[in-house]
């Protein structure tokens, strides 16, 4: 196993009675969760996850691997979905999590070394250079706004990208990090656990390099204290519990309005450390069935924001990026619909009809039977039938499938379901008109339902037009189905 030393600690904080955060911290697996939808439902939704992470990687019997780390994670979404199902007093819970695993390396173990036959040393008295231990390396995995930072060379990366509304305004260049710390609408967010039957897990692999430092924490920890605190705490300090003490301290001390919760992860034994001014590439590898393009991942990274001087373009907001993903991925699936219906449109009767010799009399053992040749055809219409119906069916569901949010010719925010613009014959359906007007919304929210946002689910667009902010501030309480730890 490799060589690691750690610390964590988790605390409620100074307002919340009950702490919804969970951690997990041994034989090399490091977990954090904060929970969502209050007092016996965000609480038993990060000990889910927590749980099922830890008994899944646990298993001796089974190679760590990435794959494995990710099946845990989906499976936990599971877990939580379906025990909100079964519980109505834990309907809404959620968890975000925020993973750490040592894994076999999958680049090592690259064979036998390459000998040449013209040594002087046969190749049967060269013995094959076999480690005797593979090599291992770390997986990343996130879903939600928990993070996890890496400190090397004594510098803090965030490693993790947030799925959260703030962090969208982020990536689109309207408020930086530290308006984001104390945005009003910060604790929304936008993916987490066992609110979706399924999930998108954003993970990476890294090498372990000696000397590196990890801190995984709830958004409890950086809603309180600044990054470079952060990271004078984790210099000063070189044992990670004393570290990991010191920082929810800190929370605390500078108000402690949420749950807080810490690991430290020290790197032992592993590679050098590269050269100091080496950039490190974070970019994740997204689940097989994302909408998100590389074109969205240069955004989160804040290089589209660069490349304009910090001028921000609305019209390339991530929400763009997964609309086009979508069309793209249907016109493949439409084009090779089309293939196949030019494929069973030639009917093989007709090309045995043309080839076939003519008959002077009687009948040949050659020629089909009528009753057959009938029966063909038939079949083929029918097939025929059964594949129009089927576009017919799959055409409208897809066109309904899916919402987005624009202004209407009244300059009111309206929710529709179906495609922008419609599809064919089917128009979208108004599900809900927003109570604020283009004129009462500040420039950073016009120009987000400008960009004709789209949604997978209801919840997820009825959050985004909860989170738009008004020009001037209301009391109204942000919605508790997407606040991660605020109810």
């Amino acid at each position: 196993m490799a060589e690691l030393k750690w610390g964590a600690g988790t605390h409620p904080g100074q307002v919340r009675p009950e702490n919804e955060d969970q951690l997990h911290a041994s034989q090399g697996v490091y977990v954090v969760a904060d929970g969502m939808g209050g007092h016996e439902a965000g609480e038993v939704a990060s000990e889910l996850a927590v749980q099922r992470v830890r008994e899944t990687l646990a298993d001796e019997d089974a190679t760590p691997t990435a794959e494995r780390v990710i099946e845990a994670i989906s499976n936990a979404n599971g877990d939580i979905f379906r025990a909100a199902i079964a519980n109505p007093g834990q309907a809404g819970m959620g968890t975000t999590v925020t993973v750490i695993a040592v894994i076999e390396d999958p680049m090592a173990g690259r064979g036998e070394p390459n000998i040449d036959a013209n040594d002087p040393v046969g190749p049967d008295r060269v013995t094959p250079i076999v480690p005797r231990e593979q090599p291992e390396a770390l997986v990343l995995a996130n879903v939600g706004d928990s993070r996890t930072y890496l400190l090397r060379h004594g510098r803090l990366r965030r490693v993790t990208i947030d799925h959260s509304y703030v962090q969208e305004l982020v990536s689109s260049g309207y408020i930086t990090d530290d308006e984001a710390r104390t945005h009003p609408r910060r604790n929304i967010i936008t993916r987490a656990l066992g609110i979706e039957p399924d999930v998108k897990v954003d993970w990476w692999t890294l090498p372990l390099v000696r000397g590196d430092r990890f801190l995984l924490c709830s958004d409890g920890l950086v809603d309180e204290v600044a990054d470079p605190d952060i990271v004078a705490t984790l210099l000063e300090h070189d044992d990670p519990q004393k570290a990991a003490d010191l920082l929810i301290a800190q929370a605390n001390d500078a108000g402690g309005r949420d749950n807080v919760t810490v690991i430290v992860l020290d790197v032992l034994a592993g590679d050098d450390p590269p050269d100091p001014t080496q950039e490190i590439d974070f970019t994740p590898t997204w689940a097989e069935d994302t909408d998100i393009s590389t074109e969205d991942i240069a955004q989160m990274e804040g290089a589209d924001l660069a490349a304009t001087d910090g001028n921000p373009n609305p019209d390339a907001a991530v929400t763009g990026g997964r609309r086009l993903g979508r069309r793209d991925r249907r016109r493949t699936e439409k084009r090779a619909e089309q293939t196949a219906s030019t494929a069973l449109t030639g009917s093989p009767d007709e090309d045995a009809d043309s080839t076939e010799p003519e008959s002077t009399g009687g009948s040949s053992a050659a020629d089909p039977p009528k009753k057959k040749r009938l029966l063909t055809r038939a079949t083929v219409i029918f097939v025929l039938l059964a594949i129009l119906v089927t576009a017919f069916v799959t055409t409208a569901a897809w066109a309904r499938r899916g919402f987005y949010v624009e202004f209407n010719d009244n300059e009111q925010v309206v929710l529709y379901q179906g495609r922008p613009g419609g599809f064919l014959w089917i128009d979208p359906t108004v599900e809900a008109t927003g109570a604020a007007t283009r004129g009462e919304l500040t420039d950073a929210s016009v120009a987000l339902v400008t960009a004709t946002p789209t949604f997978s689910s209801l919840n997820d667009a009825t959050l985004f037009i909860r989170g738009l902010e008004m020009v001037e501030a209301t009391d109204a309480d942000p919605p508790t189905t997407a606040d991660d730890g605020s109810s």
